[in-house]
């Protein structure tokens, strides 16, 4: 009997049907069976919804290089359940099962785990498609802030870039989503933001939407990237005059958009990258919101940053006007010319950024420009407020071949001329700025070499004024108020009753404004100027008995002008009279009688039935 050998040999040594007489062969060595089958999720698509307990697909990792390979597959399926069910209150729990996930996969070789990143990316992608169809943007924009700690990056697919701009466009999402964006899109271009930024628009976000724009803009100039479209640029400007009309009544977060889009814009504004190229769109409405934010009473309440930086952006514009060596860029419109000029003398103060303006619009704009009416009638205007008749002279002139600035005055005949050309040209807002420089400056009751008189205005202004037969041409409410204020300045009574007469003649179709009747109520009112003691009731043909009756014309005439204002002001449905007007009316009455009659009782009773404070006597 054969002894069995007590050495156990080899299980692959055994032949099959045989055991006892089967020799050893050579055969190939197999892998050892100590190995560690993890499972991680499938390959989805990003329309397929991922059922729970679909772990099928094997990924073997080596014990000896891997000891605690287990538990990824755990935390994956973790980060599977969390993403099913995310919602905008369980972001929490979502950053927790993100943040053990990726500090596992840091631990392991990034080449080696690609599955499992793409895997990641895949699922990330799907709950970013599914929150926004349930429009949870805000819950989107946290999953998709789990891409950026994956150790792995991988490209994003066309579809994927289309599904994350969508969500650039909600508000709630923008943060985090530009962000991304900025880090794994850089080669984004602006026709695909577009759509974003005017759904940012369209719900008067207009800070982050002009974040977006500035960004193009300074890619396009330090990179040669392609530029954003005018018609862009044109939404921004409708946007933000519309929100800039009404921004004291809007909520705080809307006024905190607001400031953050002025901070872009002036920047660029001050880098000289705005206009934007092949752009018709001037940037006067740009100019006009960053200097009236000074004054506005909201933006005390702002950041000093954002403050500081708005405020700085203007001067250091004025004093770095482009040149016309790069012609990318187009020139700066008459519109902002007239903005900067009106910036520089009626809120900066400054004459001499006003001439840096001027001198760069006629010397170094490409091609040169030639001051417009507007201008003119800027400086007018502002030569009426600083009480600067050099000026005025200097703007009257600035179209002649040589007009010289030490120019102090000029001729009566040349302002007479310039009257007679704003007329013949029928520019209104230029001929009312005419008359209230004559008004302010250039008025005179006797006859000088550089002054005016009213009447020499007048005439020119309305040649049928000093005809009998009524007057058939139609007052403008601007020409009339300020030739009225012309007249009653002067003293001239009797011209100011023409005028006054030509304006109700025309009141059915235009009427006759508050300030127009406050103006001619004080006329009278000085008119009536008369010693406190009574006059004696003797005196009837003397001087002093016709003065008597000159005040009881006025008299008359104040309280039957002041009927028919009534009368006519309520037709009209217009402003009722303030306590201005009331005030002029009682002087003009306890001037010319009694300060106790019945006349002056029915103004004082009048007052209390409007609800007009009584003024003081």
């Amino acid at each position: 009997m054969r002894g069995r050998s007590l050495v156990p040999r080899p299980p692959w040594s055994l032949a099959k049907g045989n055991s006892s007489s089967a020799a050893p062969i050579a055969v190939r060595a197999r892998r050892p069976k100590f190995v560690t089958t993890t499972f991680i999720p499938r390959f989805v698509s990003d329309e397929t919804t991922i059922p729970h307990g679909s772990l099928h697909t094997h990924h073997l990792y080596h014990t000896d290089s891997h000891p605690e390979s287990s538990i990824l597959p755990r935390k994956v399926l973790a980060l599977r359940e969390t993403l099913g069910s995310l919602t905008s209150g369980s972001i929490d729990e979502l950053h927790t099962v993100s943040n053990a996930l990726f500090s596992e996969l840091k631990r392991t070789r990034p080449a080696h785990d690609a599955p499992v990143h793409r895997e990641i990316h895949t699922m990330v992608m799907s709950a970013i498609r599914r929150l926004l169809k349930e429009g949870d943007a805000q819950a989107a924009a946290e999953a998709l802030q789990c891409l950026d700690s994956i150790p792995l990056q991988l490209p994003l697919t066309p579809r994927h870039r289309t599904l994350i701009l969508r969500l650039l466009g909600h508000p709630t999402a923008f943060s985090i989503t530009w962000r991304f964006i900025r880090r794994s899109m850089r080669d984004v271009t602006p026709s695909e933001t577009t759509h974003a930024m005017r759904a940012l628009l369209r719900v008067n976000h207009v800070g982050e939407a002009a974040r977006i724009l500035q960004w193009h803009v300074r890619r396009f100039r330090r990179q040669g990237a392609p530029p954003p479209s005018s018609a862009l640029m044109h939404n921004f400007m409708i946007q933000m005059r519309f929100l800039g009309s009404r921004i004291d009544s809007v909520p705080r977060v809307l006024q905190n958009s607001y400031t953050e889009a002025l901070v872009h814009f002036g920047t660029l504004l001050r880098e000289n990258s705005l206009p934007l190229p092949s752009s018709r769109e001037d940037m006067a409405w740009l100019i006009k919101s960053l200097y009236l934010y000074q004054n506005a009473g909201w933006a005390k309440q702002m950041d000093k940053w954002s403050s500081n930086v708005i405020l700085a952006c203007l001067p250091m514009y004025v004093q770095r006007l482009p040149d016309i060596d790069d012609p990318r860029w187009p020139p700066i419109s008459s519109s902002s010319y007239n903005a900067l000029v009106h910036y520089t003398l009626s809120h900066a103060l400054n004459p001499h950024w006003c001439r840096i303006v001027l001198n760069h619009m006629a010397k170094s704009r490409g091609p040169l420009l030639p001051p417009s009416a507007e201008l003119v009638t800027i400086l007018l205007r502002q030569a009426v407020r600083r009480k600067s008749a050099a000026l005025g002279a200097y703007a009257l002139e600035i179209n002649s071949p040589d007009p010289s600035d030490d120019t102090c005055l000029q001729t009566g005949a040349r302002l007479l001329y310039h009257v007679e050309c704003a007329v013949r040209d029928q520019d209104t807002y230029r001929l009312v700025s005419l008359l209230h420089y004559i008004t302010a400056l250039r008025l005179s009751p006797k006859q000088r070499l550089e002054h005016v008189q009213a009447s020499s205005v007048a005439r020119r202004v309305i040649p049928l004024l000093f005809r009998r037969r009524p007057i058939p041409v139609v007052p403008d409410p601007d020409v009339s108020h300020a030739l009225l204020l012309l007249a009653a300045k002067a003293g001239k009574v009797s011209l100011s009753l023409r005028i006054w007469y030509w304006m109700k003649q025309h009141a059915t179709r235009v009427p006759i404004r508050l300030s127009s009747a406050t103006v001619f109520m004080q006329l009278l009112a000085e008119s009536a100027r008369m010693p406190r003691n009574a006059l004696p009731r003797w005196a009837v043909h003397s001087p002093v008995g016709r003065r008597r009756r000159a005040l009881h014309d006025l008299r008359l005439l104040a309280l039957h002008e002041y009927s028919f204002l009534l009368q006519h002001w309520h037709s009209r449905r217009a402003d009722l009279p303030d306590q201005r007007f009331f005030r002029s009316l009682l002087r003009v009455l306890r001037r010319t009688s009694h300060p106790h009659d019945t006349a002056t009782a029915r103004i004082l009773k009048d007052m209390k039935t409007l609800n007009v404070a009584i003024p003081a006597q």
